[in-house]
């Protein structure tokens, strides 16, 4: 097996949430969702252990059926000597690990959305998260 720059050590849930719309007309009222994405990134104790956040927020209490807010927490490893293209840690994030956790969230989106047992599920669609990040640079944030 290969070892990678970037090794992905597994993930937590920080958050998950569904709060009902008590005042949404679903007869009167069409839905729609935009997923709000948002990144963080801390180093833990060591320069080579990283903590990766990657949290979404769908819909609203204000014009949606429910608000939905899941945050995961990706640990990750960071073998500078294995990222022989250069690549960088702020890249191999961006792209490598934002991208392993997306799955993580959209699951939990459904999954709660699901147990609502009032609308359909909400399923996320497969998107490019690290170029949704890049076009939402407000969304996006880097910690030391």
């Amino acid at each position: 097996m290969t070892a990678t720059a970037l090794e992905f050590k597994g993930y937590s849930v920080k958050e998950q949430s569904y709060k009902r719309n008590e005042t949404f007309n679903q007869t009167v009222q069409k839905v729609t969702l935009t997923p709000q994405i948002a990144l963080t990134i801390e180093n833990k104790v060591k320069e080579d252990v990283l903590l990766v956040n990657l949290g979404v927020k769908v819909g609203s209490l204000t014009d949606a059926p429910f608000e939905v807010n899941v945050q995961v927490c990706g640990e990750f490893v960071y073998h500078h000597e294995k990222d022989t293209a250069r690549v960088g840690v702020d890249t191999l994030i961006r792209r490598n690990a934002v991208a392993i956790l997306y799955p993580y969230v959209r699951s939990l989106v459904s999954n709660l959305t699901n147990t609502s047992n009032e609308y359909p599920a909400c399923i996320l669609p497969t998107i490019d998260v690290a170029q949704v990040l890049k076009e939402q640079p407000g969304a996006s944030e880097l910690a030391d």
